[in-house]
């Protein structure tokens, strides 16, 4: 079976769709199936390309090949962490540009497009009816649900309307709509813009062989300058969906203990700087601030971290999504502190991996973070029960493989 995955983010771009769009790629080459992944020069989050790679000066398009995954990159304007109206150019040359080089992809047995931005579905239902393919609309997020509930987007403004009819469109023409969660899954069906016979959940999942417990903890410690210490660490995007703030208000309330507690946050995204002017302003000097590190690199820093962090906005849409990152956390059997409610701590606490707290209760916060510091038994409970929890549950193995059961349906309906 040819498959075509249309996605705006590959490696080496970082992020949870881009992990998505490879792994789930590479497991079903390994099964014996050709993919061809449609996707732009690589800019996320930076707006650059974070290889130096010159293509985007050099052509209008490239040709791979990753791990047997026949890739297709298409030009694309650089987004990263700027304003609004330039990601907004940045998804609409992606749909233009992917539409147009799609055409001259040979005719898959299956399309699949992973959104956001909705701009990639547009262009993924485009080429399955060029190409007469089945397509399947992949749904990481609910736009335009998300940019409203985060403040992005105003609600029915222009743009909220005309996302929401942008998304209309995508979900009656998909033949299967595949969400991340069983909680989007209800929202939607609950909304009447699907139906339960064509919609799916196939969570998004790890790769346990990679997010695994090491013995490199002491070693990256060392080189932060920060052995001994009792490091919390936020690895990851900062964007609109977290809530760093509570996490700076937090070690306020622990600045008496400063000397122990270390906080170290990897990643970029619009809300870093936000953040790097609170802990300034508050004079706290118990953090470090790392860029975004390529991908292999993300489980050291999880290991080296006593605890890791993922907190999210109180907002209706953070409730039914399952962090990527959250995941990978409790494979690498690091206990996690969760400010979130919803799906996220319905995970967790089933574990248990972690100690959850509402969002935004920063004294909650500050009072997990005391017990996790002073009970080195619940550490290592909860981080086991993490990792059990996730080889059970969660592989990318697994959920490449339901997948792949879904496509193979798919195209067979669409053969007979």
């Amino acid at each position: 079976m040819h498959i075509l995955y249309v996605s705006q983010y590959f490696p080496p771009e970082i992020g949870a769709g881009s992990a998505r769009a490879y792994e789930l790629a590479k497991h079903w080459v390994a099964r014996g199936h050709q993919v061809t992944a449609l996707t732009g020069f690589p800019s996320y989050p930076t707006g650059s390309d974070r290889r130096g790679d010159r293509g985007r000066r050099a052509g209008l398009t490239r040709r791979e090949r990753v791990d047997g995954i026949d890739v297709v990159r298409t030009w694309t304007l650089g987004a990263g962490a700027r304003r609004t109206p330039d990601r907004a150019f940045a998804y609409s040359s992606f749909w233009i540009s992917s539409a147009l080089r799609g055409l001259a992809i040979p005719r898959p047995d299956v399309v699949v497009a992973s959104s956001p931005p909705l701009t990639v579905g547009l262009a993924g239902a485009w080429l399955s009816r060029v190409k007469r393919a089945p397509f399947v609309f992949d749904v990481r997020d609910l736009w335009p649900e998300s940019l409203t509930d985060l403040g992005a987007t105003p609600p029915g403004s222009v743009a909220d309307r005309t996302l929401g009819a942008m998304a209309g469109f995508l979900y009656r023409k998909a033949e299967r709509v595949v969400v991340t969660s069983d909680a989007t899954r209800k929202a939607l069906l609950e909304s009447d813009r699907t139906d339960a016979a064509r919609t799916i959940t196939i969570p998004n999942g790890v790769e346990t062989a990679i997010f695994t417990p090491g013995k490199d903890r002491e070693n990256i410690r060392e080189s932060l300058g920060l052995g001994g210490k009792f490091i919390i660490s936020f690895i990851g995007n900062i964007g609109l969906a977290q809530d760093l703030e509570v996490i700076v208000r937090a070690a306020v309330r622990l600045s008496g203990k400063a000397d122990r507690i270390h906080f170290l946050f990897v990643g970029e995204g619009p809300g870093k700087q936000t953040v790097v002017n609170a802990v300034e302003r508050h004079s706290l000097p118990n953090f470090t601030f790392l860029p975004a590190q390529p991908r292999q690199r993300i489980p050291g820093f999880v290991r080296a971290s006593d605890a890791c962090l993922v907190a999210l906005r109180k907002a209706p849409v953070n409730e039914l999504i399952i962090p990527v990152r959250l995941l990978e956390f409790m494979s690498c059997a690091c206990p996690v502190l969760l400010s979130a409610k919803g799906q996220p701590a319905c995970i967790l606490q089933a574990a248990p991996g972690g100690l959850v707290t509402a969002p935004g209760d920063d004294p909650a916060l500050a009072s997990a973070i005391v017990r996790l510091l002073t009970d080195s038994d619940l550490r290592r409970r909860m981080g086991t029960r993490g990792r059990e929890y996730i080889v059970r549950n969660f592989t990318r193995e697994r959920t490449a493989r339901d997948y792949l059961k879904i496509l193979e349906e798919v195209a067979a309906n669409a053969a007979a």
